[in-house]
């Protein structure tokens, strides 16, 4: 595959050969947000090289989740030119696109298209992309969808009428979609109580049986929309912050700190620290090769009782597990290897804290690896300062992975780790990385670890 690495290069690869190059280099293009390729996506979008058996054109729909993502006004009617084509796929991925850019030019052409007879119709998006843009003139085409057979179309037609009518009946049914036996209804329900932003449905999505990845993306979108109409722009504005937005920050830190279960949705069956100390002294008898065994399991009270074996009996006391971190390469397995250094406070381990943070992102796709990871540098900084013992090295990893990578919460992950260790080289890293940060959430908890007078515990 032809090396993609920069700019220059991703736009060159849209006119190679391989259909996976290109598509490779569109989706580059998105994930980097590149504004000099919205006249080379544009074309794709007409690509006609590359069709499946079935009729569809992958490059044409990454092309549209490219733009959505690059967020050019400029491309909205060319993707309402893709609802002439016959891809329901590329419709799809257009809505969302168009969601992303929110052009009101395109309510006329979105409320026509609701009219049309096509099959396949992404109902889900189309309904979502008439919410963003509050046309409140087609509640009537939407309402009968709220008795839909798809459960997602469903719920999006009730987050579509709680936003118009704002009547509890509609967030009661979303909220209702949050306990469904099928996770991936679930998981749209978080989704759609994001994009409405009701705080109202804070708590429920915390207790709901969905992964904590997704927890935590709709926690910071119902905190952005709450601070959409107030300016929180200075130190001295954080009082302006209400309970309920200090209460969703104070969540999201632990969220972020607590992230280990990955993408796992299955019920969150947490123990407690008593039953975790009497499980722990009742497994004395047990070997490594069990605790992998728990490590690797699907239920996530099995893999936090291995974890905390590994942190707190006696038979484990002399175990490297940073030795043991850098020989697996079971993911799940060097996840509650991090997990237990983080929980054991072990201060000799920070090279596979430091490595499992990451140095390409390429290299490093487990988003939930390196924000734990990064959170347990801080303690493990904070425990060799307090030694006398040189921390520069761990201040370096923090300082890049709170400006360099495309991960919000890994920035989030830094910034807790910088605002524990709290000594003038990090003050200073949090201080300059403020200035540069493009997430209103991520910068509003940087302003709140520099602050001095500001205590987010306060409620």
């Amino acid at each position: 595959m032809s090396t993609i690495n920069s700019p220059e290069s991703a736009i060159k690869a849209l006119e190679n050969e391989d259909a996976g190059i290109r598509y490779h280099a569109a989706w580059w293009l998105g994930k980097h947000r590149v504004e000099s390729a919205v006249p080379k996506l544009i074309e794709c979008l007409k690509d006609e090289k590359d069709q499946t058996s079935a009729g569809g054109f992958p490059l044409r729909r990454q092309a549209a989740r490219s733009l959505g993502l690059i967020n050019d006004i400029s491309c909205t009617p060319y993707l309402l030119e893709t609802f002439q084509t016959n891809d329901a796929q590329l419709h799809e991925a257009s809505l969302r696109a168009l969601i992303e850019i929110n052009n009101p030019a395109c309510i006329d052409t979105l409320v026509t298209y609701l009219d049309k007879n096509i099959k396949d119709k992404p109902m889900e998006a189309l309904i979502e992309a008439l919410t963003t843009y509050e046309a409140w003139q087609s509640n009537k085409k939407i309402e009968p969808f709220l008795t839909s057979s798809s459960e997602r179309i469903a719920s999006a037609a009730a987050a579509y009428f709680y936003k118009y009518t704002d009547k509890m009946y509609y967030l009661s049914k979303i909220h209702c979609y949050l306990e469904h036996s099928n996770r991936f209804i679930r998981q749209s329900a978080a989704f759609d109580l994001a994009k409405i932003g009701s705080i109202a449905s804070t708590q429920l999505i915390l207790s709901a049986e969905i992964p904590n990845n997704i927890k935590m993306y709709s926690l910071k979108s119902i905190l952005n929309k709450t601070l959409s109409h107030q300016r929180i722009n200075h130190d001295q504005d954080l009082c302006a912050l209400k309970n309920e937005q200090r209460d969703i920050i104070i969540k999201l830190d632990s969220l972020v700190r607590e992230n280990f279960e990955g993408t796992l949705s299955i019920k969150d069956d947490f123990i407690n620290n008593n039953e975790t100390t009497d499980k722990s002294a009742a497994h004395d008898n047990l070997k490594y090769s069990d605790i992998l065994h728990l490590l690797r399991s699907r239920s996530i009270a099995d893999r936090n009782l291995g974890i905390t074996l590994l942190a707190k009996n006696k038979n484990f006391n002399e175990l490297n597990l940073s030795d043991l971190y850098f020989s697996e390469t079971d993911q799940d397995i060097k996840m509650g290897l991090i997990k237990a250094i983080t929980l054991k406070k072990d201060s000799q381990s920070e090279a596979a804290l430091i490595d499992a943070v990451g140095v390409e992102i390429g290299n490093h796709c487990q988003g939930n690896i390196r924000r734990v990871a990064a959170c347990a540098l801080g303690s493990a900084a904070l425990k060799l300062h307090q030694s006398k013992r040189n921390i520069q090295t761990i201040l370096d990893k923090l300082a890049w992975a709170l400006v360099e990578p495309d991960d919000w919460g890994l920035r989030y992950s830094s910034c807790l780790a910088l605002e524990e260790i709290n000594e003038d080289r990090a003050i200073k890293i949090l201080s300059q990385a403020c200035l540069l940060e493009p997430d209103s959430i991520v910068s509003l908890r940087m302003r709140i670890a520099l602050s001095t007078e500001f205590c987010l515990d306060s409620l």
